[in-house]
Order: C-alpha cells, then structure tokens, then sequence
C-alpha cells in the first residue's frame, strides 16, 4: 500500500485512513471468495497476493495505533506510578490495623458467642419447665407463675438473638483445604465435568505443540493438521 498522508495535508487522519484502505481490501477480498471455491493456480495466486496485502495492512495499522497509543500509555504509566507509593502506604496501614485488631475481636467475639449460648440454654430450660408445670397444675397460682417464667424465658431468647446479631467488627470468610486428592478430584469430576473437560484439552492440546511431549498412550490422539500461512 502507498505510504499514509501526514495529517495536516489534507488528509484524514491516519484511523480514518487506514478504515477506507482496509474496507477496501475487505470488499475486494470478499467478492473473490463469493465467486467460490479455489479450483485454479491464478485464483491461488490472486489470493495469496491479497494475503500480503492483508498482512500488510494489519502490520501497518498496529504501528499507527501504537503510535497513537503511546504518549498517552506513557502518561497513564507516569500517574498510576506516582501514586503508587502512597496507595502502598494507605494498603500497608490498614493490613497492620486489620492484623492488631483481629486477635483481640476474636476474642470478644467468643466471649459473646459463649454469652450467647448460655442465654440461649437458660432459655430453653426456662421455656421447658415453664411449659412443663403448665401441662401439670391446675392451680391458679402455679399456672400463673408458670407464664411468668415463659416470658421470662422469651426475654432471654430475645437477648441471645441480640448478642448474635450485634457487630463484630470481623469479616467471615471460608477456605478450603483439601485433605484427600483422589475423593476430591472425583466429587469434582461429577460436579463440574465440563471444566474438567476444558482443562484436559488445554493441556493435551499444549502437548500437542510440544514435539517432546507428544506421545501417545493415555487417551489422546495427536492430528497432524496444516493450512494456509
């Protein structure tokens, strides 16, 4: 292709340029494959030219783009390190508070959870001799007193749900650790066949680039394929 116009010489800008070049190339290459499949050498011919020109453009277009790209790739750069330092700072505080905090709200956090569940079994006690002497008397007095306990044993459930509900000030959070391969690698497999599956052709199919590791004999097949450059 012949050299882009400098902008500023009446010309369009290199994008705008480089879009009516290449629509060009595209139009005359999708008329050529319309007319149907390749059957002679001029048609080959035809075609591998147009590949190079193809080529050619692709090249041509990444240079103009990284050319505009570039002063503000360095820009950008320049602002994110100037402030990475102080982002650091900022991260490195907060890990520090996070790990002097967290020992001690573990620990108020059991003492709550241990309140928690010794208000929680006072109050079933409660609710269960209260409702025990209700099935049992019939006498005022006693039934009376018997309610007076029910409530009493609600107040304490109330006051177990509070303390669970109160703030912790910690974040939950779950990791796993797998203690046996074979039960896990299987669980999974039925779990989630198709990431396996993904998996497994990823890896054969970096074995099959791999002259070295390209062997046969655990359940892959390698194809020798080709097509066009």
């Amino acid at each position: 292709m012949t050299a882009l116009a400098t902008v500023g010489h009446n010309s369009p800008p290199p994008l705008d340029a480089m879009s009516m070049h290449i629509e060009d190339l595209f139009a005359l290459v999708s008329g050529s494959l319309a007319a149907g499949p390749v059957a002679t050498d001029e048609q080959e011919a035809a075609l591998d030219a147009m590949l190079d020109d193809i080529r050619q453009a692709r090249k041509d277009a990444d240079a103009a783009c990284e050319a505009e790209y570039r002063p503000h790739k360095a820009a950008g750069d320049a602002v994110k390190l100037a402030w990475k330092p102080v982002q650091a700072r900022c991260d490195a505080a907060l890990a520090a508070i996070k790990d002097a905090l967290t020992p001690y709200r573990n620990a108020r956090q059991n003492a709550k959870d241990e309140a928690a569940r010794k208000a929680r079994e006072a109050a079933e006690a409660a609710q269960w001799a209260a409702q025990n002497a209700l099935r049992k008397s019939d006498d005022l007095e006693e039934r009376f007193e018997a309610e007076a306990e029910l409530e009493r044993a609600a107040k304490l459930a109330a006051q177990a749900n509070r303390i669970d509900r109160s703030a912790t000030g910690l974040r939950t959070y779950w990791e796993a650790e797998i203690t046996d391969r074979k039960l896990a690698l299987n669980h999974y497999l039925r779990e989630q066949p198709e990431m396996f599956a993904n998996l497994l052709q990823d890896l054969a199919d970096k074995d099959a680039r791999n002259e070295a590791t390209r062997r046969t004999g655990f359940g892959v097949t390698f194809h020798e394929r080709k097509k066009a450059i």
